[in-house]
């Protein structure tokens, strides 16, 4: 299928591989788009704004925003690396949120030695950016968001602390800033709370532990559901800590663990035009909940 002629690329590449923005493009010089290579146009004329497209192609919009966005993260830490760039940066909530609601720049660790794309870790998955150390050990992950999110089983086990950033503004900050829509890097704190960072780091501990806990507790192993993850610790409603469970997909696979349980929706309400008011009516569907496995009280979704 062809690309509609409406859709532009956020950045090519040139003669050397290295991907360039529209506003830096060159009139004349050739570029290619970062996905298929495929030639591409660029229109710097007077009444627009500058932009690549395509010509005939089957790259999609999300196809072209992926792979634009892990090569600019690698990129820009190449550049960092080489002293010809500014470390690329975390623009990260504080630990401390919601209570505060600042955020702060995190500098890449100096640690990090290089930045490669399609990693595949120790745990089997294949993460879209590895920030790798000293032998090219994976230090952390990023992956990169266009209209899929990273799955509960692999948020589960990839094994490394990662973040999950959106395509499109990677793409806006040439791959120097990344704001994490999921964070899971370790606690980071704002300037105003930098004197609790070990606080922070030790409540981090203490959630790991608990959650340790509860799984052993349990009178099953894990791993006889191979569907489930369990993607957090919270309170049920008796005050009790709690798993919550999570799996692929909207109906829960079999078999499936005691722990997770089908219960009634919530009342649905509907208007009646014929009494002019609003009423309450039995729910059509079952939802799917953890309960706690102390009490068996349901837990908030």
């Amino acid at each position: 299928m062809l690309a509609s002629a409406s859709f532009r690329i956020p950045v090519a590449r040139d003669a050397k591989g290295r991907l360039v923005p529209p506003e830096e493009a060159v009139k004349g010089r050739r570029y290619a788009c970062p996905s298929c290579a495929a030639a591409v146009h660029l229109h710097a004329g007077e009444k627009k704004k500058r932009h690549y497209h395509h010509g005939e192609s089957a790259c999609s919009r999300e196809t072209v925003l992926h792979v634009s966005a892990k090569r600019l993260i690698v990129q820009a830490v190449e550049a960092w690396r080489a002293g010809d760039g500014p470390a690329p940066v975390f623009v990260r909530a504080c630990a401390r949120a919601p209570r505060c609601e600042e955020r702060t720049r995190q500098p890449i660790p100096k640690k990090v030695s290089r930045a490669l794309c399609e990693l595949r870790l120790a745990s089997g998955h294949v993460v879209d950016v590895g920030l790798v150390g000293v032998a090219d050990l994976p230090i952390a992950a990023v992956e990169v968001l266009v209209s899929h999110a990273v799955d509960a089983r692999k948020a589960f086990e990839i094994g490394v602390p990662w973040i999950e950033v959106d395509a499109g503004a990677v793409c806006d900050t040439r791959g120097r800033e990344l704001s994490p829509v999921r964070d899971h890097f370790l606690p980071w704190l704002c300037a105003d709370h930098a004197d609790r960072r070990g606080e922070a780091h030790r409540d981090a501990q203490i959630a790991r532990k608990t959650k340790n806990q509860l799984v052993r507790a349990l009178p099953y192993r894990i791993e006889e559901f191979p569907g489930y993850v369990v993607s957090d610790v919270t309170r049920c409603p008796n005050g009790h800590d709690a798993l919550v469970f999570a799996w692929s997909g909207r109906e829960p696979p079999w078999p499936r663990p005691p722990h997770v349980v089908a219960c009634a929706a919530d009342e649905d309400v509907v208007y009646d035009a014929s009494q002019k008011k609003l009423r309450g009516v039995m729910a059509f569907r079952r939802r799917w909940a953890s309960a706690c496995a102390k009490c068996g009280a349901l837990l908030e979704a």
